[in-house]
């Protein structure tokens, strides 16, 4: 399989047959309310492949210590979505993780859900973890593990009213077992019959949320399909998805899916949003890989300035702003994580103040706001559009 299926000239054709017969190209879900999934086939086959050669352009795949800096930023991210981290700072938790990571026995519940979700990472990035029921199974276990659910009954963890959770759309719960063997038909099918690339894999993303199949963690698992179905891809070792900034825009996000119901179930423009979403992490990675070889050009000195990971996060997130100047709120708000505030802004200023006595950043005439320093790293700020 390869995310390339769009250079593929009888899907083209057939995809132009579509747009020639009825203009859009449907997808039969929700299976259980009698509306279908519609958008412009052509157009997401163009930003599919605009995408990918983003994706292709600015991987930095091979560097093991920004991968891992990703996955513990994706894990901290999952664990605030989730209400797993309350009371918790990000430092607090990226620390529990990596420690988890190298070996150290999980005690408390947090320590318990952070593993669950390490571990679920860990397997649906495996390359022979294969999408199918009984694996979709394993995973669902490992997600509820340690939690107050008995696996041995459906109706122990299903959804078992329809009073809605995340959207507000309304599938019934007796129909989870139906809409979910749909998910599968539609993530098996052949691109010739349906389609794939980034659009499949947020159709996908977005199914999962309106399902609502079970009483916990349906973002995450949402999330982590999502990932499993790119995994697949034989290109999969270019895709480093940093989910914080999808998480970011959240609340919004959720906002945007209630509008299906009322707009045709026309997906167009939220594939369109979560492209972009999809695009600004690339550009967050490609720019923390640049700020990494710039502390690498003189280690011993420039390691210091960055005592933990709120320096470097505070500094990826001016450098990702177009704007020349980044107040002390703006830097707040683009690091809440579905509206919880992951990193308080006495700990921003804090980390400020380092970057500042460093000469990595300085402050505006006013005092108010912050702008880059540095030449050369104030040079990363426009480097991608």
């Amino acid at each position: 399989m390869s995310l390339n299926y769009f250079l593929n000239k009888k899907i083209i054709n057939s995809m132009q047959q579509v747009v020639e017969e009825q203009g859009l190209f449907t997808i039969n879900f929700p299976l259980s309310i009698g509306q279908k999934m519609n958008f412009e086939p052509i157009n997401e086959i163009e930003s599919d492949k605009y995408l990918t050669n983003y994706f292709q352009a600015y991987t930095f795949a091979n560097n093991k210590q920004l991968t891992e800096f990703i996955l513990t930023s994706n894990i901290s991210s999952l664990m605030f979505l989730e209400n797993l981290a309350e009371g918790s700072s990000t430092l607090s938790i990226n620390n529990m993780i990596r420690k988890i990571e190298n070996g150290a026995k999980p005690k408390t519940k947090k320590e318990k859900m952070a593993m669950n979700l390490i571990e679920a990472i860990r397997l649906v990035k495996k390359t022979d973890f294969k999408i199918n029921e009984d694996n979709y199974e394993l995973l669902i276990h490992i997600l509820f593990r340690n939690t107050e659910f008995n696996l041995d009954r459906k109706a122990n963890y299903y959804r078992n009213n329809n009073k809605t959770m995340l959207t507000d759309i309304a599938i019934n719960f007796e129909l989870i077992d139906e809409e979910l063997k749909g998910l599968f038909e539609f993530v098996n099918d052949v691109p010739e019959n349906s389609f794939d690339g980034f659009t499949k894999a947020i159709i996908i993303f977005l199914q999962i949320l309106i399902i609502q199949p079970y009483q916990k963690f349906n973002s995450t698992l949402a999330l982590l399909m999502s990932l499993w179905f790119m995994g697949q891809y034989k290109e999969k070792e270019m895709f480093q998805v940093w989910i914080f900034d999808l998480l970011n825009h959240w609340e919004e996000l959720i906002e945007k899916i209630n509008e299906l119901a009322v707009n045709n179930f026309n997906i167009s423009e939220i594939l369109k949003y979560i492209k972009k979403d999809l695009k600004d992490s690339v550009k967050r990675g490609f720019i923390l890989s640049l700020v990494k070889e710039w502390i690498a050009q003189d280690f011993d000195v420039r390691a210091k300035f960055f005592p933990s990971d709120y320096e470097l996060v505070v500094l990826i997130t001016i450098l990702t702003e177009r704007t020349k100047e980044v107040s002390v709120k703006r830097i707040t708000d683009k690091l809440k994580v579905a509206g919880y505030t992951a990193v308080k802004k006495q700990e921003i200023k804090d980390a400020l103040e380092n970057l500042k006595s460093a000469n990595i950043v300085k402050v505006t005439k006013n005092d108010a706001n912050f702008m880059i320093a540095d030449k050369q790293l104030n040079k990363y700020k426009y480097i991608l559009e």
